[in-house]
């Protein structure tokens, strides 16, 4: 009777483990996710960043030969960056619902819980 009871205890261990290494394995995977979707925002941010300040530039001294002005030209760009970072403030509740509804797709994309599943008849 106790060898029995020792079996049982034994593959109670191992199941206990395993659901643990499962645990370990389902968050080292879903932190890789978001760390690897971070870094992506990271380098496109990095890239775009000197697209629009070369950009602004370019606009600039163009809006300098037209309004004669270097000062004017550049001035016309810097109230368009106001203007987009005011618009960004006052839609930043809505904006940050965008972010957290992508942060939250991340952080459980590729869900595959065969326990959640209704079993398949055969």
């Amino acid at each position: 009777m106790l060898g029995f009871i020792g079996k049982w205890k034994d593959k109670l261990a191992d199941y206990v483990d395993m659901r643990v290494r499962l645990v370990k394995l389902d968050f080292i995977e879903r932190t890789s996710q978001v760390l690897s979707f971070f870094t992506f925002t990271i380098v496109c941010f990095l890239l775009v960043l000197p697209i629009l300040l070369f950009m602004g530039i370019g606009v600039a001294e163009y809006l300098a030969d037209l309004v004669g002005s270097r000062g004017g030209g550049y001035l016309i760009i810097t109230g368009l960056y106001l203007l987009a970072l005011g618009l960004l403030f006052i839609y930043r509740k809505r904006f940050i619902k965008k972010f957290t509804g992508l942060f939250i797709r991340v952080m459980t994309d590729d869900e595959d819980d065969d326990d959640n599943q209704p079993a398949e008849k055969k």
